[in-house]
Parts: C-alpha cells; sequence; structure tokens
C-alpha cells in the first residue's frame, strides 16, 4: 500500500513538471518575453544587429555608451564609449560595421558620422556630413543604404555616401516638414516615416533618384521601426497590435499581438524571426529628451507564426472585393449595435464595438470566404476605440487566423 502511494506521488509530479514545461513553451511563443535590463535606462539610442549580436549605442542618459547585448546569455557587455555621444542619431549597418550620423548633445546638434567596427571593438571618424544646416536635431535625420551607398536625409538637405569612394553626394531634396522621424529601406526604396498632419509616407527611388509620396501613414512622431521579411514593421504604437504599413495599398496592417507598454523613442532590432523592443519612454503628446527608469525595460517576441502582409493574401493577389458586402439574405436585423469577439487561432481575442450593419457585413464577407469566394482578409474600422498617435486605425483581420467568433447585440 505505501509502495501504491509513493508511485502514485512520483506520477503525479511526472505529469506536473511535463504541463510546467509546456506552459513555459506557450509562454515563449504567446507572450513578450521580459529580458536582461539595459544598464541605464535611454531613449533615442540606435541599435543594430550584427553576426546575431545587439549593438546599442548612445542615447539620452547614456550618450557615449556603447553596448553589447548577446541573446544566447541575456547578458549586456560595455563596449568602447563612442567619441561623439549623442541621442536621437541615425545609423546603418554594412557588413560587421555601425555607421552612426547625426543627433544631439546638451544642445548641439551634429554632423558627425562615425562608424564602429564590432570586430575589433573600435570607432573611426568619417568626413562630417556636408548639411548647410546646422539645426537638425534629434530625429531629424535619416539613415538607409541601397547598394554601396548611404543616404541621409536631414530635414529637406539629401546626401549620399559612396562607400567605396568615401566621398559625399548631394541628392534631389525633400521640400517637405517631417519632424520626430525614422528612414527605413524596402525593396531598395527609402521611406520615411515621421510627424506629419497629413500622414504622409515619402518614398525614394534610387535608381530613378525621384522622392514620391504615399499616404496614410502616422500623425505623431518618436516612433520606432524595422524591416522584417519584405515588412516595414512598427511596434510599441499600440498595446497589442504591430504596426505593418503596406506600401503598395499604402495603409496600416494591424497585427495581434501580446498586450505590451506603448513607447516613444525606443530601439527596434530583428535578430532571425525575433523581435527586440529597447528602451524608449512611456507614449505621450510630448516627447522629451529623458529617458524614466522603468525604461531599461528590454522585451523580445517571436514574429516566426504571425501572419504578415506579405505571406498572406493582401489586396492586390486577388480582384478587389467592395470593403462592405451586400447584407447576406440570413443575417440579422441591423438595428442597434454589437461587439463583435473574434478569437485568433494563438488564443488571442479582438473586440470591436460596432453597429450591426456593420456586424452583417463581416458575417457575409466570412460566409462566402469559408465557401471559397472573396479576399482572405477583412478590413474593420476600430470607430472611436482608436488608440494613439494615429488619425484613424483599421484592422485587417486574416480569415486562415480566426479559430472562432461571437456577436452580442445590444442597444444603445
Amino acid at each position: 500500500m505505501l509502495f501504491l502511494k509513493k508511485w502514485i506521488v512520483v506520477m503525479l509530479l511526472v505529469i506536473l513538471s511535463f504541463t510546467q514545461v509546456f506552459q513555459v513553451a506557450n509562454a515563449a511563443k504567446d507572450e513578450w518575453n521580459q529580458l536582461a535590463d539595459l544598464p541605464t535606462a535611454r531613449i533615442g539610442a540606435v541599435a543594430n544587429a550584427v553576426d546575431g549580436k545587439i549593438y546599442v549605442i548612445g542615447g539620452y542618459n547614456a550618450l557615449n555608451e556603447t553596448l553589447e547585448y548577446d541573446p544566447s546569455t541575456d547578458k549586456w557587455t560595455k563596449k568602447k564609449d563612442i567619441p561623439t555621444g549623442r541621442g536621437g542619431a541615425a545609423s546603418v549597418t554594412v557588413g560587421s560595421k555601425i555607421y552612426v550620423l547625426a543627433g544631439k548633445h546638451k544642445g548641439t546638434t551634429y554632423n558627425k558620422f562615425e562608424v564602429y567596427d564590432t570586430k575589433n571593438d573600435k570607432w573611426e571618424e568619417l568626413s562630417d556630413i556636408p548639411f548647410l544646416s546646422k539645426s537638425k536635431g534629434p530625429y531629424n535625420v535619416q539613415a538607409g543604404v541601397i547598394g554601396n551607398k548611404i543616404y541621409v536625409l536631414g530635414g529637406k538637405e539629401f546626401f549620399s555616401y559612396d562607400l567605396s569612394s568615401q566621398t559625399w553626394k548631394e541628392e534631389p531634396s525633400l521640400n517637405v516638414k517631417n519632424e520626430g522621424a525614422i528612414g527605413l529601406v524596402l525593396d531598395d526604396k527609402f521611406y520615411i516615416f515621421g510627424k506629419n498632419d497629413k500622414g504622409e509616407v515619402f518614398e525614394y527611388n534610387a535608381s530613378k533618384e525621384v522622392w514620391s509620396v504615399k499616404k496614410k501613414g502616422f500623425v505623431k512622431g518618436y516612433l520606432s521601426g524595422v524591416t522584417y521579411k519584405n515588412n516595414l514593421v512598427f511596434p510599441a504604437g499600440s498595446t497589442r497590435d504591430l504596426f505593418v504599413y503596406d506600401t503598395e495599398q499604402e495603409g496600416l496592417v494591424r497585427i495581434a499581438v501580446p498586450y505590451h507598454n506603448m513607447r516613444i523613442g525606443a530601439s527596434t532590432v530583428v535578430i532571425d524571426d525575433t523581435l527586440y523592443l529597447i528602451g524608449g519612454r512611456d507614449y505621450n503628446e510630448n516627447y522629451k529628451e529623458f529617458a524614466d527608469q522603468n525604461y531599461k525595460s528590454v522585451i523580445s517576441l517571436s514574429l516566426k507564426d504571425l501572419q504578415f502582409p506579405n505571406n498572406t493574401e493582401t489586396p492586390g493577389d486577388k480582384d478587389p472585393e467592395p470593403t462592405t458586402p451586400p447584407k447576406d439574405d440570413n443575417a440579422t436585423d441591423e438595428d442597434g449595435d454589437a461587439l463583435l469577439i473574434i478569437t485568433m487561432v494563438n488564443g488571442l481575442q479582438k473586440e470591436y464595438d460596432l453597429s450591426m450593419k456593420e456586424v452583417n457585413a463581416f458575417l457575409s464577407w466570412y460566409k462566402k470566404r469559408d465557401a471559397g469566394e472573396g479576399p482572405g482578409f477583412y478590413e474593420i474600422d476600430e470607430h472611436d476605440n482608436n488608440k494613439g498617435p494615429f488619425e484613424s486605425k483599421k484592422d485587417y483581420v486574416v480569415f486562415n487566423n480566426i479559430l472562432m467568433f461571437e456577436v452580442n447585440k445590444y442597444k444603445k
């Protein structure tokens, strides 16, 4: 009898251990992971990935610091200080070297151009960016690499740096006002996302040497962004979503993720399929050059199982379908309003407060798609639920990601 009791206890412990392992695995997959804090809180730092490690350079509160983060050990290591400490700079990576451009330190703005050799832990000062105007300010210089050139935009002035000849060349200017911006390169085009009243995005075609304007970007600035598998990804602008800018459709696509704090002035890096969000400060309307101590925080999220526009059906894949299809014969009455609650296959829930007319439009699309007709995604307007630095928000719900949904009708 005693042996039987011991055997039962052992079996329970084995089952419990398997359960705990299963729970941890799911947490690592479906939740943001809290990593080792930065040694010093910072805002407006640059961050770049080289050979599987992250390098965080400068930023307010730690203007001269160069840090290396190893994801395999979850540890930070101090490296050689950058010669010209600054925050709100721009940076690009070429091979094992990180180029840092412009920025600000204690009221002084810089045209400085310096390069860090990650292999030898060595900094080198290069020829200054030939800006005529000295007052660019933090986040007012953006940079990207296309081919063998580094393109640098500072306000309206635009230059390229030839890495072979180590010479600067003036490029076509961009005659617009754009504050608190970041620059990203996708498909050999240079995109500028920043603060402007019209939510415009600016695209530079390097092969044609021309600028063009795209719509439906951000109306607020100081966000962070990164290129991931042909997607322009912007985390930390919403508590439960990543935003992806669709350059063809000219609009923001929302991808549901677990809850995380909104941040401005953070740094963003992707290594393999993992997104790292580093530092910053709480989102608010007034950007300040000061990092709250709460934002030593470093978090990561696996992107591997998320459905991005480049690997799901997009508006260009099939003939366009009206956003609001004709009313379905079996649809419920259109009086009143309802909460539409959609449960995704990864367990996340999205809740929308909609009119019954909008709910019926969704039901019509879902039934048609279930029968093999219509687009693979559906656009839902968030209306008054819109939060954050955006003029408007729309969710693009992917059919294959829907596990179930429910409709709770009510009258106001």
